[in-house]
């Protein structure tokens, strides 16, 4: 059971990092109209989002390589699922900003490089490329599933529950993470 653990608890955090763009890519007029803000501040934080991932992805791996991947798993998945509680509480477009689009980003640049990094730490041979080939068809899934599920959650529900589910999903994986060794 444990052997395959380890990418499930992988692949989540690839998930909701995965999703997360593609959802406030179809939330925008309902985001614009719950914070009283304007398209393009809404698309000025989707660029920032972005933005801040490229800048500082390099130094999220760095720091993996110093503090050990699983550690920067785990601080990388606290940072983004503070960042998650601030967008879903977000009063406004400058809180979702600091949320959103510089807590989350800075979360997900430690994150995202140790996925990688760890699934290279935990499997070999033939498992190490179904691991891989795993996080692959996920990121994939992500992205198709992203604009239907923050569609869905939008319409009948309110886009801050996308955010809430992340910040569940973010604490789960931050508990299971002890199974995940570090080379």
């Amino acid at each position: 059971m444990k052997k395959w653990s380890v990418v499930t608890v992988l692949a989540s955090a690839q998930f909701v990092m995965v999703l997360d763009g593609t959802v406030m890519n179809v939330s925008i007029s309902t985001v614009v109209a719950d914070l009283d803000t304007s398209i393009a501040a809404m698309q000025a934080a989707i660029t920032f989002y972005t933005l801040t991932m490229a800048a500082f992805m390099l130094l999220g791996a760095k720091l993996g390589d110093i503090w050990g991947r699983r550690r920067a798993f785990v601080i990388g998945s606290c940072i983004y699922a503070v960042g998650s509680l601030i967008t879903a509480a977000a009063p406004t477009v400058q809180f979702l900003f600091l949320g959103w689009s510089v807590i989350e980003a800075l979360g997900a640049v430690l994150v995202i490089p140790a996925i990688a990094a760890l699934i290279a730490d935990n499997y070999r041979g033939q498992d190490r490329i179904t691991a891989f080939a795993v996080i692959g068809a996920v990121s994939g899934a992500a992205v198709a599933a992203g604009p239907l599920i923050g569609g869905a959650i939008t319409t009948y529900f309110d886009w801050r529950y996308v955010f809430v589910a992340e910040v569940v999903i973010m604490i789960v994986v931050v508990a299971s993470a002890r199974i995940i060794t570090d080379a």
